[in-house]
């Protein structure tokens, strides 16, 4: 039962999941197309095989194949009724008997190489890498005994090794088996890989997915500190290399807490996502908004020439969110303190940007109104200046 256990491990198992079923089920789809080679091999290189002994005389290949062809013709017939891992391993069976019975009869001459090289490959990739190795090293080992038993005598080939590469049969069953083989395995092989990539693609676009999800506020859709601090990175390196400025709002709300405590959390939500939609909506599209706590907001304003353009866009935030808010028969009027700092001139980092913006805003809320107030980079950040 152990070892049971440790070969269905081997075997690659059926995935789960939306994007692995339908890699799985491509799986299936490229197993299928390989037997519809094999069995057109059977049907129609089978006979010209056999047709071959006019001019080889009867060998015991020849009966090989025609037995081999037959099996393939029923199990294809009925491979509906077999398992998944019972058809590769068939499959497989297939590929070194025809392989092993070329190899041990014609040496050199055998076609049938062929067929040890592409089991590897569905060992490979239908049961596992280390399989298929091992199926290599087995492909050496073989192919070194057979070639010590043509070289030592032990085995010769039955025929006029001239009247065989000359013979017309032999070149057209070579072309066929070859052609036929090698159209349903790459093509199948093409769809596996086309396949393979798609679902890779499709991957990495819902980790990107999740990964900007994740870093967004769920109820208002903006981004949070960690987004965007690093596009104030972006805008900071772009000013530096442009030789402009870069300015950090601290947008906190006024009496939000009331609202919370006299209409409920439901009132609070509703004002929090109007007031990130009126945040938006006073920045230029190049602008960063962000929800970095309850009440508190971030806005990143880029490309600036000088720290002045910063007043009427904090402004303008105030007089946008100033207007009321209609919910439930009520209509909430909020106010914003806003603290601006300015980079390069009072930070160059975000940490000390933050700090700086969030002590100015502090000295707006003290004096009870809405208003900005631009950092004092002079003083300790310990200390609460009064600038405007």
């Amino acid at each position: 039962m152990k070892q049971q256990g440790q070969q269905s491990q081997n075997m690659v198992a059926p995935l789960r999941g939306p994007a692995v079923d339908r890699l799985q089920a491509v799986r299936v789809l490229l197993l299928e197309r390989l037997w519809r080679g094999m069995m057109l091999v059977a049907i129609i290189a089978t006979p010209v095989s056999i047709l071959r002994a006019q001019s080889t005389g009867w060998l015991p290949l020849y009966s090989i194949h025609a037995a081999l062809g037959s099996l393939i013709v029923l199990l294809y017939l009925i491979r509906d009724t077999l398992s998944y891992r019972l058809k590769i391993m068939l499959l497989l069976a297939v590929y070194w008997t025809i392989g092993l019975a070329g190899v041990f009869t014609l040496g050199l001459l055998a076609a049938g190489i062929l067929f040890l090289v592409l089991s590897g490959m569905v060992t490979s990739t239908f049961v596992s890498r280390r399989a298929g190795v091992m199926n290599a090293v087995a492909t050496g080992v073989v192919l070194s005994i057979a070639g010590l038993l043509f070289i030592s005598g032990v085995l010769t080939v039955p025929l006029d090794a001239n009247l065989y590469v000359t013979s017309l049969r032999g070149w057209a069953n070579l072309v066929v088996v070859t052609s036929i083989v090698m159209y349903f395995f790459f093509s199948a092989f093409g769809i596996y890989q086309k396949t393979t990539v798609d679902l890779l693609q499709e991957v990495q676009q819902q980790s990107d997915q999740i990964a900007e999800l994740a870093a967004r506020d769920h109820l208002t859709g903006l981004p949070l500190a960690n987004l965007a601090n690093d596009r104030l990175q972006m805008k900071m390196q772009a000013a530096l290399r442009s030789g402009g400025k870069v300015a950090l709002m601290f947008v906190d709300l006024n009496g939000f807490k009331e609202v919370n405590d006299t209409l409920g959390h439901e009132a609070g939500d509703h004002v929090l996502q109007a007031i990130a939609g009126r945040l938006s909506n006073s920045v230029r599209g190049e602008d960063t908004v962000a929800r970095i706590g309850g009440d508190e907001f971030l806005v990143i304003l880029g490309s600036l020439r000088h720290r002045q353009e910063a007043v009427p866009v904090a402004e303008k935030i105030i007089a946008n969110i100033g207007q009321p808010i209609a919910h439930a028969g009520h209509s909430i009027v909020s106010g914003a303190s806003i603290g601006i700092a300015i980079f390069p001139e009072d930070a160059a980092d975000f940490a000390t940007l933050r700090r700086l913006a969030d002590r100015a805003m502090y000295q707006v809320k003290r004096r009870g109104s809405s208003g900005f107030a631009f950092a004092d980079s002079t003083a300790p950040l310990s200390e609460q200046p009064a600038t405007t």
